[in-house]
């Protein structure tokens, strides 16, 4: 019995012995699993936001055409350029659209050519808020009018509704991977609000409907919540208690952005630090002044594109600090017989050699004096904040 034993073993000797030494030496050291570095990939978003975009009589009137329709591009073409380099852009629409069953008006009671919202698409506004005091001009049925003409140019919106359905469906605009939530609220309206049952309509300030709002935005996808709000008073740029208090509400209960309208003049712009928001460092705009309108006043005529670039480091989800940048504006309301047009022109212009003929010494002084308030303002609060050239 112990022959084939031993046979057994011979052949196991044999077999190891002629395997060569280098197959059967345990290696030296043992590295584990390689693994590669893997580089941080960041995406930039641009978003710029400007202030009202309004039509008094004299806008439309200069913008009205030998056939009696009316083009409203010339008032936006020399901003374009700057308008269209941003990711969205988006403004304050302080008017209606209640078409031809309603008279052609400015203030206080503003119907406006569809045409201005055509201009408003063709230069580069993809979005508007609609919640402000103006926003009822023309009762319920020029509400509603807006919002389906702004439907059908194109241009996305928030702060007014058709339904309650649509009033629950926050505005989330994704933006190369960016969620970016949009809410609007206004302190009220010039003429009456819609009654309860279709208080919907209309986005009016209520810090408990805002926080609802902000928790609803996260709730539907939502990275990061914008607030943009109609309130304060007109031709005073220092914010208010109302407008401090609302802000202060918003800013604890999570919004990451908040941008302001209504006084019709720049105020300053502040950094924040967040509680319950996605950002670390939150940005509030008190008031962007107006874009486009015929007021004429020192600071009315006055406005800028305020910009914020977002910057998400998609390999940890998590983002950097925005960082603002403006480019102020001045408002040419057609007081030259060389151009009876209403024209939004880059302030810097003002600081340059030459300029349109129509554009005498007295546009030039007031031009200058544009760029200098609304640089003054702009960097009060925030010295850091960029001025962006014309170049």
């Amino acid at each position: 019995m112990r022959t084939p034993v031993f046979i057994l073993s011979i052949l196991v000797f044999l077999l190891f012995a002629f395997v060569p030494e280098q197959q059967h030496k345990r290696p030296q050291t043992w590295a584990g699993p390689v693994h590669k570095q893997v580089k941080d990939s960041i995406v930039s978003v641009r978003i710029s936001f400007t202030g009202d975009l309004m039509c008094h009589v004299p806008q439309y009137e200069n913008s009205r055409k030998a056939d009696g329709t009316y083009d409203f591009n010339p008032s936006f073409a020399v901003m374009k350029p700057w308008l269209e380099q941003a990711d969205i852009t988006m403004g304050n629409l302080e008017l209606t659209f209640a078409g031809p069953a309603v008279p052609l008006a400015g203030y206080p009671i503003f119907n406006t050519p569809d045409s201005y919202a055509d201009a408003l698409k063709n230069v580069g506004f993809n979005f508007v808020v609609t919640a402000n005091n103006h926003c009822m001009d023309t009762k319920e049925a020029g509400l509603l009018r807006t919002l389906d003409i702004l439907k059908a140019k194109g241009i996305g919106s928030t702060g007014t509704f058709k339904s309650q359905a649509d009033h629950d469906s926050v505005r989330i605009l994704n933006i190369k991977g960016i969620k970016l939530g949009i809410l609007n609220y206004t302190y009220g309206t010039n003429e009456p609000p819609p009654p309860s049952e279709r208080k919907y309509e209309v986005n009016i300030i209520d810090t408990l409907l805002i926080q609802h709002d902000i928790m609803q935005a996260r709730t539907q996808g939502a990275e990061l919540v914008l607030v943009y709000f109609h309130y304060g008073k007109e031709n005073q740029s220092d914010p208010n208690d109302f407008q401090k208090l609302v802000v202060r509400k918003t800013q604890e209960y999570g919004a990451d952005i908040i941008i302001g309208g209504h006084p019709h003049v720049i105020s300053p712009v502040n950094y924040y630090k967040t509680k319950h928001a996605t950002l670390d460092t939150g940005i509030v705009a008190w008031s962007l002044g107006n874009f486009i309108s015929n007021q004429y006043w020192r600071y009315t005529d006055a406005g800028l594109i305020f910009s914020i670039t977002l910057r998400k480091n998609m390999t940890k989800g998590t983002y950097l600090k925005p960082i603002p940048d403006y480019m102020p504006t001045w408002v040419y309301r057609g007081t030259n017989a060389l151009m009876k047009k209403h024209i939004v022109f880059p302030a810097e212009l003002a600081l340059k050699d030459s300029l349109p003929a129509y554009l005498d010494a007295t546009a030039r002084a007031k031009m200058k004096e544009a760029m200098e308030d609304t640089r003054k303002m702009m960097e009060k609060d925030c010295p850091s904040i960029q001025l962006k050239s014309i170049h």
